[in-house]
């Protein structure tokens, strides 16, 4: 048997100070909400009397590209309640002649001008709701925490926008049951920054304006909202669905066909408030829209795809470890349960300070076995944007475990300054129950960022044998040390916005083998009008794998720009060394991406994604690889809430093209119903003398599929 000490590192020493933290709640203060007995028409038009009454704010300043500069154009933000719901609304002046907008599916709107509603429901600066809406109504929503923004949720709120000959306007309701919030008595406080984008400009601004001296961070900025006379809902919801599939494989020559229909329930509660319990069983978690392709050859770690499934998305966002990085992406990666039979889950506050998360659920492997994963998170909220944590995630199979638990944490210094890391420890048990591995991992972190500055570092120490099966992890036994730094430049130029320089160092120690490897990573960004921007990058840098070391070093160029209302274009390209990793040879090659977005009308939109890769060999030039991906999507939205969509993907690595066909109505998230034809289609044919597939020039159907699903939300 194994055995370890459980700390072996001085950066475990960390935590034992954040356990030391006390701060109490700041006085939530700020403005009141007015209270209407008669909600306004959500139709985009603001011709109701209660905007006139209602409080508003003006005034927007910028962030993007530089801070505390008056826009350009003037916004005029407007809120009001009643006792079920909360009502917004923006009045953007504008040349309606230079809007850029589309009737787009939802949460695909991120180039056009919109307006968004970060709302920090709870006034604890812990996690933003944002609202996003473009000048025709079409919305887009997201969840922020722990430094990232997730757009998979899909909440359930309605809106509406109107062009006129001054700009636009836009009207919005969000029911106090769609969000998590605090009630006492009927008073509700909660925090809000109002933001708006004008993409041909490269400008966003907010209100209230964001301090230069706390750079992006909205968290600790936003303006105190006070709500009176809101009705303590009860939330209950169901959702039950029916999938309904056709689909045949072609094998030895002819079809084989199956067809399957599966029902299933989800149901939602809410103990309070903030307070959920989330059950389905049998959940149909099929993806209407398949994972874009990647390039998975040549891949040290497994490539990572973003959660989309919407049972694991209410509290997701409190799953994330704090000081992530390269190495431990996420210790929950909810996409490690794959086929789930039944799960449970509950997610929420307790009291004014604790945060908790939980997760169970059967995974279904095969028909012999199932896995059984559990997960606990617990996150005490301090002052600012400051908490505790601790976390736990087991996973059980074929009578092996593995479990994972630790603290993270983070402080906010000063407006500008934080630290964050995590503590780890796994233990892996096989069938016997005997332990054959326990280790450890840490990582600690330090940042200042402003207007003018970003610069910090960090440590990270991943032990060999630390593994979880239920996180995503890139790499382990490593001690990383890293830093950087960035000044920002504000040209007085119309064309040249901000300039940020980037130098970044690490170094680091490859446990395995004990050689060190490192890297001088640079780069120079430009933001120019027109959503343009522009980098040019290159570093040097070594990684030692299985013993060996292999030359990283390479030169990048990247440019994105909103060429006119209807044009996106983005191009990338890499000159740059490689390791070929199962003929431990060191390679060169060069990538390349480009992205073209093709608005022919407020409703069409025609989208081609190309990528390429190759490899050669440094000592002989030969060929290990050259794949060719592309990814054509063509898209008709004939209202906000219906659409038709072809996706084509073709591989040249597995010599397979991929054309999918989708009708979709989504009146309102859960509430949905689909209707799609998928195929995979490969170049190979079946030859009846040698009775096997060869390949063929023309491609053969070899599996394909006809899918139905509806589903029905039922909310009370």
């Amino acid at each position: 048997m194994k055995t370890r000490l459980p700390v072996k590192s001085p950066l475990f020493s960390f935590f034992f100070i954040l356990t030391t933290w006390y701060a109490v709640a700041s006085d939530p203060g700020g403005v009141s909400s007015h209270f209407t007995e008669v909600p306004p028409s959500i139709d985009g038009l603001l011709n109701e009397e209660l905007w006139s009454s209602s409080k508003s704010v003006s005034g927007f300043t910028t962030f993007v590209p530089d801070f505390s500069k008056e826009m350009a154009l003037k916004t005029t933000a407007y809120w009001a309640h009643d006792e079920d719901n909360l009502y917004f609304a923006f009045r953007c002046e504008d040349d309606p002649s230079l809007i850029k907008t589309s009737t787009a599916a939802r949460d695909k709107i991120r180039a056009d001008d919109w307006v968004c509603i970060n709302l920090d429901s709870f006034n604890d600066r812990q996690t933003l709701y944002g609202f996003y809406i473009n000048p025709n109504g079409i919305q887009m929503d997201s969840r922020f925490a722990g430094g990232r923004d997730d757009d998979g949720i899909d909440m359930v709120w309605y809106s509406a926008g109107s062009i006129d000959e001054k700009g636009y306007s836009v009207e919005v309701k969000i029911p106090f049951k769609s969000i998590r919030y605090a009630v006492k008595d009927g008073n509700v406080d909660m925090g809000v920054i109002f933001e708006r984008k004008i993409s041909r400009l490269s400008t966003q601004g907010t209100y209230p304006a964001l301090d230069p001296n706390q750079g992006f961070n909205f968290l600790t900025q936003t303006m105190p909202i006070h709500f009176t006379g809101v009705k303590k809902n009860v939330l209950f919801e169901l959702l039950p669905a029916v999938t309904h599939a056709r689909s045949k494989v072609h094998e030895e020559g002819s079809y084989s066909r199956d067809q399957a229909t599966e029902l299933s329930l989800t149901s939602k509660f809410g103990i309070t408030s903030d307070l959920i319990v989330d059950a389905t069983y049998n959940p149909d978690f099929s993806q209407v829209e398949a994972d874009a392709l990647q390039v998975q050859v040549n891949q040290r770690f497994p490539v990572f795809f973003p959660e989309r499934r919407p049972f694991f998305q209410e509290g997701v966002e409190h799953l994330r470890q704090a000081g992530g990085g390269r190495e431990i992406r996420s210790i929950v990666n909810t996409r490690s349960i794959a086929n789930p039979l039944a799960a449970g889950k509950i997610s929420g506050k307790v009291g004014q300070s604790n945060i908790v998360s939980a997760i169970g659920a059967i995974d279904e492997l095969d028909t012999t076995y199932n896995a059984n994963v559990g997960v606990f998170r617990y996150k005490r909220a301090f002052q600012r944007d400051s908490f505790l944590g601790g976390i736990w995630t087991g996973r059980s199979e074929d009578q092996s475990v593995n479990t994972v638990f630790g603290l993270d944490g983070q402080w906010r210094v000063s407006d500008a300054e934080l630290v964050s890391g995590y503590m780890f420890n796994s233990a892996n048990r096989d069938s016997l129950g005997e332990e054959i591995a326990n280790d450890q991992a840490a990582a600690f972190n330090y940042s200042y960022r402003n207007r003018n500055i970003s610069i910090g570092g960090g440590i990270t120490e991943i032990e060999t044998d630390f593994k979880s099966d239920v996180g995503y992890i890139t790499r382990t036994g490593i001690t990383k040390y890293n830093v950087f730094y960035s000044p920002k430049f504000y040209p007085d130029r119309n064309l040249i916005k901000r300039v940020e320089p980037l130098i970044y160092v690490s170094l680091s120690k490859d446990k395995p083998s004990g050689l060190y490897e490192s890297s001088i990573y640079s780069r120079l960004e430009m933001t120019l009008p027109r959503n343009t921007n522009i980098e040019i990058g290159g570093n040097v840098s070594d990684e030692i794998y299985e013993g060996h070391r292999f030359d990283r070093s390479s030169l990048s160029l990247e440019g994105r720009s909103q060429l006119n209302r209807r044009v996106f274009l983005s191009v990338d390209y890499d000159l740059r060394k490689r390791p070929y990793y199962s003929d431990l040879e060191q390679g060169y090659g060069n990538s390349f991406r480009a992205r073209l977005g093709l608005q022919l009308n407020d409703n069409f939109n025609a989208t081609i994604n190309y990528s390429y890769s190759d490899l050669f060999s440094s000592a002989t030039n030969e060929n290990y690889y050259r794949i060719h991906l592309l990814n054509a999507r063509n898209t008709y939205q004939i209202n906000k809430y219906l659409f038709i969509r072809a996706i084509v993907q073709y591989d040249s690595n597995d010599q397979i093209l991929t054309p999918n066909f989708l009708a979709s109505f989504t009146y309102i998230p859960g509430t949905v119903v689909h209707i799609g034809y998928g195929s995979v289609m490969d170049r190979t044919k079946w030859d009846r003398v040698a009775d096997e597939y060869v390949n063929s020039r023309n491609f053969l159907e070899v599996n394909g599929g006809l899918f139905f699903k509806a589903s029905y939300l039922w909310r009370m």
